[in-house]
């Protein structure tokens, strides 16, 4: 089978995964409703209303705001590691690779549909409630003054969108590769989270460390930029390779 008909079959699978896509549509339906609702506080702060009322129903929103946030990031976690393990638990794997399927194949073919499906996701659940706070910002006459704040944080700080664009993305291939290392070795198990945490850890120590070298050497701010995003890559593909050989000599 080829890699690209790997490919396929997994993200046809992740898209018969109804549960995840349930819940998925929850969050984005909460997103949507709490951003409607801050929308509307936020009008109460000019209006009418009694101002105990009104503080009373942002300290509400707030708390749910933050339960909210919480739901968002553990949905953001809990999904790769759920599309990780969901073949070992399924005993899916051992089927795969017993019917002829490479496991090099298979283990690029699996993270690249993940990537894939946790960015389409994520855009999901987001994106009205950002089209929103923009249509109020716009309609508020703040739209200078946000594109303004925008703008100087890059000016300031020698960013650009394209920086934090790659920023983000090895980032968060990065935090992939640690969690298919940790799915990988535990063979999906519950306990797969523990070893990720473990993973981080070390990987924010060492790379911390060494980080020290660019103020020891006085980097500019694009050498420490370009330092930081290089440690990246060199995790990403540390644990990319541990994932990777473990999973082919594992017993499955």
């Amino acid at each position: 089978m080829t890699g690209k008909l790997i490919f396929k079959m997994e993200l046809f699978k992740f898209l018969r995964d109804k549960s995840f896509l349930i819940a998925a549509g929850i969050i984005g339906v909460l997103n949507i409703i709490f951003t409607l609702l801050a929308l509307s506080a936020f009008n109460l702060t000019d209006s009418y209303y009694d101002s105990g009322s009104t503080a009373a129903m942002i300290g509400t929103l707030a708390i749910i705001w933050v339960i909210l946030i919480m739901g968002n990031v553990i949905f953001a976690y809990i999904y790769p590691f759920h599309m990780l393990s969901m073949d070992y638990k399924n005993n899916v794997m051992a089927m795969m690779v017993a019917s002829g399927v490479n496991r090099r194949k298979l283990f690029f073919a699996k993270v690249g549909a993940i990537f894939i499906c946790t960015i389409a996701l994520t855009v999901a659940i987001t994106l009205i409630p950002f089209i929103l706070c923009v249509a109020k910002i716009a309609q508020e006459g703040g739209w200078n003054d946000f594109v303004e704040g925008f703008t100087s944080v890059f000016y300031y700080t020698d960013l650009s969108v394209v920086k934090l664009i790659f920023s983000g993305i090895f980032g968060y291939i990065n935090m992939l590769m640690l969690i298919a290392a940790a799915c990988i070795i535990m063979k999906g198990k519950n306990l797969s989270f523990m070893l990720f945490i473990g993973f981080n850890m070390l990987n924010s120590l060492v790379t911390g460390i060494l980080s020290t070298l660019t103020i020891a050497f006085d980097f500019s701010f694009n050498g420490v930029y370009t330092f930081q995003l290089l440690l990246t890559i060199i995790s990403t593909v540390v644990f990319g390779y541990i994932s990777l050989r473990v999973l082919e000599k594992q017993n499955l």
